[in-house]
């Protein structure tokens, strides 16, 4: 009995028309092509069915055990997935894009002002239908609300459908196209994939009509911003000489300024402190210090950087008063993304060797980061917290801000950041000297970062990695760490780093 009831179980699944009338029939087909649940009005406006009929044939349905009534029968739902799966695929292709048509201009019909959750159904059915215009205009809307909710996959996906249809329609579209290939770029960018942002950057400017220089220069530092992380600093200083060469003496001030402030960043990775100094003061000279605040106060910052990149208490001084100047022009702009950088920053420069303050400024980080509603920034400072709370001896803090960081920042597939939580799920293994643990994250950490093609990180990992190997007894695997960091260049060692490298070089004998 029990298996004769399984069997009509799976034919049920199996065919989901069988035994039902036209008008379950046509029901159940548009149901499908909404989705697992759907709205029964978005659903009566679609099939222009009066209310109390659909209400009856989705009655039968239920009982029958295809659907489910959900929140009182405003909207319903497929009670198996493969009961969709088979309904949808028994529609031929003409009719489902005429469906998906039907769906798309009822859900406008109804919306006439349309709430955010209800674009990106809108740009999925317009898309679908090969409603190419609309589905334009309402993917982009719903990438744009993707964006502000700090949801960078869900953009991407909005974005590339975009991209379909612009590609589709008739006429020379190739600045919006280059714009959508931007933003793309950019998305990619705040998930840590910067190999993929430089190359959809290049695409970009492949797109972007000759005459559009501000738009290419703009390009041209994006692209430059990537290769910077990405650690190609020639490239860097490449696209902004371009950026400089392409604007001349009296273009576009900010943006120069912008190519300028590139330079710094490039200089300051390499260790030119000097060079990177006298482009941050070449483009404050070029900055508007009122309509330019935001740009003034990164300049404040890179040069924050700058001197604190310079461990000795002198520098971490200059840097901390740089800091507070950016500060000070933050607060009137309620900058609040900024300030949590910045006392990030701060907490940085401080380090180790002061603790207790460095804590202090990593909780006003995280308390602006949770102004500004940026999520993926509060796991940020929480990762940046684990050395300061492990050199307080707080080490079970440390560990859970590390565990609520990997939480945040994989919810986001945010690349880098997950690449520096493993990084410290190393670093907290070796301080309760569980080696084989330590070890396993820190080669998850190194695969992470050589995906990512950051070479000073990577540097950064192998020296924790020597140390980490010099201290569990197995000098022959941190002499390999050594050996790996002076093929890939002592060049890419941060200053920051330095004093550790040297410390582990002496440890080893070399």
């Amino acid at each position: 009995m029990v298996q004769n009831a399984k069997t009509a179980d799976s034919t049920a699944a199996a065919s989901p028309f069988s035994g039902l009338g036209e008008l379950e029939k046509r029901v159940l087909s548009y149901a499908a092509t909404m989705g697992m649940e759907f709205e029964f009005s978005v659903l009566a406006t679609a099939m222009e069915i009066d209310e109390e009929t659909l209400a009856e044939s989705l009655e039968r349905l239920v009982h029958r055990g295809t659907l489910k009534e959900l929140n009182y029968g405003d909207s319903y739902a497929f009670v198996r997935v493969v009961t969709l799966a088979h309904a949808y695929s028994d529609i031929s292709s003409s009719r489902v894009r005429v469906m998906h048509k039907r769906v798309a201009e009822a859900y406008e019909k109804l919306n006439p002002n349309p709430e955010p959750r209800v674009i990106p159904e809108m740009g999925r059915h317009f898309h679908l239908a090969r409603v190419h215009e609309k589905s334009f205009l309402y993917n982009r809307y719903a990438a744009m609300l993707a964006k502000d909710a700090f949801s960078p996959d869900v953009a991407i996906h909005h974005l590339d459908r975009a991209r379909e249809d612009i590609t589709a329609l008739s006429g020379d579209h190739r600045l919006e196209e280059s714009d959508l290939l931007k933003e793309m770029g950019e998305q990619y960018a705040a998930m840590g994939d910067d190999s993929r942002a430089y190359e959809l950057y290049g695409q970009s400017l492949e797109k972007i009509p000759e005459g559009e220089v501000t738009l290419r220069a703009l390009l041209l530092l994006s692209r430059a911003d990537a290769a910077r992380r990405l650690d190609k600093i020639g490239l860097t200083r490449r696209y902004c000489e371009e950026v400089l060469q392409l604007l001349g003496k009296e273009g576009h001030k900010k943006v120069r300024a912008m190519a300028h402030l590139s330079l710094a960043r490039a200089a300051y990775l390499e260790g030119s402190i000097d060079v990177a100094r006298r482009e941050v003061e070449a483009a404050l000279c070029l900055f508007d210090p009122e309509r330019d605040a935001r740009e003034v106060t990164r300049c404040y910052v890179i040069m924050g950087n700058n001197y604190s990149s310079i461990e000795d208490p002198v520098n971490q001084t200059k840097a901390i008063e740089c800091y507070k100047k950016a500060i000070q022009n933050m607060l009137p702009l309620h900058n609040y993304e900024g300030l949590a950088r910045v006392h990030n920053n701060i907490a940085v420069a401080l380090g180790i060797f002061h603790p207790r303050e460095a804590l202090n400024e990593l909780m006003e980080a995280r308390a602006c980061a949770v102004m500004s509603k940026n999520r993926r920034l509060i796991g940020w400072v929480l990762f940046n917290s684990v050395e300061i709370l492990l050199a307080l001896g707080i080490e079970k803090d440390a560990a859970d801000n590390n565990a609520e960081a990997r939480r945040i920042l994989s919810a986001y597939n945010d690349l880098s950041g997950m690449q520096h939580v493993t990084f410290n799920e190393g670093i907290i293994a070796h301080h309760r000297k569980a080696y084989e643990e330590s070890e396993r994250a820190f080669l998850d950490s190194l695969r992470r970062a050589e995906y990512l093609d950051y070479h000073q990180i990577v540097v950064e990992v192998l020296i924790y990695m020597g140390t980490m190997y010099a201290d569990w007894g197995r000098i022959d695997d941190a002499i390999k760490a050594v050996t790996r960091i002076r093929e890939i260049g002592e060049n890419n060692i941060h200053p920051a780093n330095g004093p550790y490298y040297e410390k582990l070089k002496k440890r080893l004998g070399f």
